[in-house]
């Protein structure tokens, strides 16, 4: 096939397996997390849950993500929204807030930790570990390339 060997294809590829796993959230049963997150909201979530030896700011979340500022906000207003997190401010400086999962956002943490964990089963089925190995190490080069660029 003529597309696979287009330059382009790889930029297309992980384009569309961004929006298969947008779409295997949306699929997910009623009752597996609640309703409507988005890939990047469990995704925060599972941040915040590994993130909560330390306080996490929203730069924190921009950076690590790799989002302009403006839609890490709308998106943290959402889960403000959902009673999943709480922006609290800090002592050492009245702009900063420290983003901090609810009792509700902890409830839901393990279950949002159980999707994200069937979502990458899913997504690596059938490859050997070596070749999970290999696949992590080169997405991590994909993002330092990219990062690099800005």
């Amino acid at each position: 096939m003529e597309t696979l060997n287009h330059r382009a294809y790889q930029v297309t590829q992980l384009a569309c397996i961004v929006n298969q796993l947008h779409r295997m959230t949306m699929r997910m049963p009623p009752d597996a997390l609640p309703s409507g997150m988005t890939i990047s909201q469990l995704s925060t979530i599972g941040f915040l849950y590994f993130s909560q030896q330390g306080d996490v700011y929203q730069k924190d979340i921009e950076s690590f993500f790799k989002l302009r500022r403006s839609t890490v906000s709308s998106q943290l207003d959402t889960l403000e929204k959902k009673g999943l997190i709480q922006r609290v401010p800090v002592s050492h400086d009245a702009r900063l807030k420290k983003l901090v999962l609810t009792e509700e956002g902890l409830r839901i943490s393990g279950q949002v930790l159980l999707v994200l964990e069937q979502m990458n089963d899913f997504m690596i089925q059938g490859l050997s570990q070596e070749e999970t190995v290999v696949l992590t190490n080169l997405l991590r080069k994909i993002e330092q390339n990219l990062s690099r660029i800005g």
